[in-house]
């Protein structure tokens, strides 16, 4: 009778020992991309687009590098892996202002130098503010999204 309990106590031990590292225990994600344009059809060339599940704000994000034809491809755990199912919010944040050289003087002189980065409206670089909102689904064809920014007023206009 010992040796039947040792037996199955061996076993068991095996199998929890063994079992939990079966699977990573990770959520899978699927391909999911597009494309960053302004209003007038420009790409965004550069920055970061950003996807987090609506209803799971702890969920690990998916985030992507706007390429300088405005095109993006998610990755979640990995570069390029996709994103988690589900409706995500979105944010973008524009490219770094790239320094123009010369720059000082011109400010000294009253003149604002013009940045060749499009200035977009601030409230897209907030989940909360952004709008965007992007369902990610198994159906890899449907993930391909279109992310269509407004300026800033006063880039419009000239300022």
């Amino acid at each position: 009778m010992a040796r039947f309990d040792f037996h199955y106590l061996c076993i068991l031990l095996v199998c929890v020992l063994t079992f939990p590292g079966c699977g990573d225990g990770r959520r899978p994600t699927y391909p999911a991309g597009g494309t960053v344009t302004l209003t007038d059809g420009t790409p965004l060339a550069g920055g970061v687009v950003e996807f987090q599940l609506r209803d799971d704000e702890l969920a690990p994000t998916a985030r992507a590098r706007i390429q300088t034809d405005g095109s993006f491809q998610l990755g979640t755990l990995e570069e390029s892996d996709g994103a988690l199912e589900g409706v995500h919010r979105a944010l973008v944040q524009p490219p770094s202002p790239k320094r123009i050289r010369g720059w000082e003087s011109e400010v000294q002189r009253g003149i604002v130098p013009r940045s060749p980065v499009p200035r977009i409206d601030p409230h897209y670089q907030r989940f909360e503010s952004s709008g965007l909102t992007f369902n990610v689904k198994r159906d890899v064809s449907q993930n391909q999204f279109h992310i269509r920014l407004e300026t800033r007023a006063s880039q419009t206009e000239g300022n």
